[in-house]
């Protein structure tokens, strides 16, 4: 363990084996640093926040800050959970759930790079790459293996499925199904389709995937119209993800406005 000493650490923290905290870092009371975390210079990690193992956690970067939410009491003992190996770049805020025993969450492997935001009560699944200063409002919910170019935005309680795109300076305020990539203010502009080849999907599995992007997006038919059909068929487990997460109920709705982009066929 390397913590120097003008780090301020409350004797509550449970610091792992092999942390590596730096000057004028900050680590508050009922806070856990999973063991070979690395914490840089005049990073802050506020209480009730939990770090997994194996993170880098930047610069400036605040974990577990007060929600921005008119009203909010600070004294709600509300949380923020990180996974493991974690990359948080400098001057990241990830702020705590304003519920109390609530959970703004972070799962594994994930990369925030300079001055992304994580709003509060947003979960966030695995392998997700959030790029420059893209915006998180409160309770959005992320997939895994999902790309957000710098400068995105998403609206409070947005979901956005796994293997998302999204284009630098999107905006988005519906909810983005899996596989798709998203441009502008609420458009799909088509499929991902080469994160599906360099995950690893086989033909097949791209193939029924974009006849499934197809009866969404490229019909004059409903999203109840295009559930109803494919009922009564069988899927692939990742054409299933598909439906499945146009079905489940949500407070937005599916985003179904497609552009076809310069140069696609």
């Amino acid at each position: 363990m390397a913590i120097h000493p003008t780090a301020v650490i409350s004797p509550s923290a449970q610091i792992g084996e092999g942390v590596t905290i730096g000057p004028f870092a900050i680590i508050e009371e009922d806070t856990v640093i999973g063991d070979r975390t690395v914490i840089d210079a005049a990073a802050q990690i506020r209480r009730r926040s939990i770090v997994g193992s194996d993170c880098r956690i930047g610069s400036g970067t605040l974990v577990g800050a007060d929600p921005q939410y008119g009203g909010y009491d600070p004294d709600t003992p509300s949380w923020v959970e990180l996974g493991n190996e974690n990359t948080i770049r400098e001057y990241v805020t990830i702020h705590r759930s304003i519920e109390p025993d609530g959970k703004t969450v972070l799962g594994s492997g994930n990369f925030l790079m300079n001055g992304a935001h994580v709003g509060h009560d947003c979960i966030i699944g695995n392998g997700n790459t959030m790029a420059n200063n893209i915006l998180l409002g409160g309770h959005v919910e992320v997939g895994n293996h999902c790309f957000f170019g710098g400068a995105s935005v998403y609206h409070q309680f947005v979901r956005i499925g796994d293997y998302v795109m999204a284009q630098g300076l999107a905006g988005m305020s519906l909810d983005m199904p899996p596989y798709v990539i998203t441009a502008g203010v609420n458009y799909v502009s088509g499929i991902n389709s080469v994160g599906l080849r360099r995950a690893g999907f086989g033909p097949e599995v791209r193939k029924e995937i974009k006849e499934a992007f197809r009866n969404l997006y490229l019909t004059t038919q409903y999203v109840e119209d295009v559930l109803e059909e494919a009922a009564d068929q069988t899927f692939l487990p990742e054409t299933e993800i598909f439906y499945q997460f146009l079905r489940k109920t949500s407070k937005k709705p599916i985003c179904v406005r497609y552009r076809k982009t310069a140069g696609e066929s």
